[in-house]
């Protein structure tokens, strides 16, 4: 999952280097309001925790898909046809993404 938001000067997205999964861990780490610097136009800008969205990871889709078709040619030589049914890995990886996403982006902070 990667934290994003919105510069207002140049309409870019900013991304957020935090490991919170969740907007209250996000506040607990960085406060209810913190400073982002824009990386393209140098803007600092005070954004709020509400102001940040949660976007699925793809590089973390793409290891599980890699995963999933490394597993399914070993398990395949082992153990024959039911080896494919490690093609699941990626739809796990792919529903936790989505998973952690959809709750990041549901819950919101009251504002003060």
């Amino acid at each position: 999952m990667k934290l994003t938001t919105h510069c207002s000067s140049c309409k870019k997205d900013i991304r957020i280097k935090s490991n919170a999964s969740t907007r209250p861990d996000l506040q607990m780490e960085k406060g209810d309001e913190f400073n982002v610097n824009c990386q393209h136009c140098g803007k600092m800008e005070k954004k709020h925790v509400n102001d940040i969205k949660a976007e699925q990871n793809n590089i973390i889709i793409l290891i599980g898909i890699l995963t999933g078709i490394i597993s399914a040619i070993v398990f395949w030589n082992m153990f024959g046809a039911i080896g494919t049914v490690s093609g699941l890995i990626p739809v796990l990886f792919w529903y936790q993404q989505m998973d952690a996403t959809k709750g990041f982006n549901s819950y919101m902070i009251r504002r003060k």
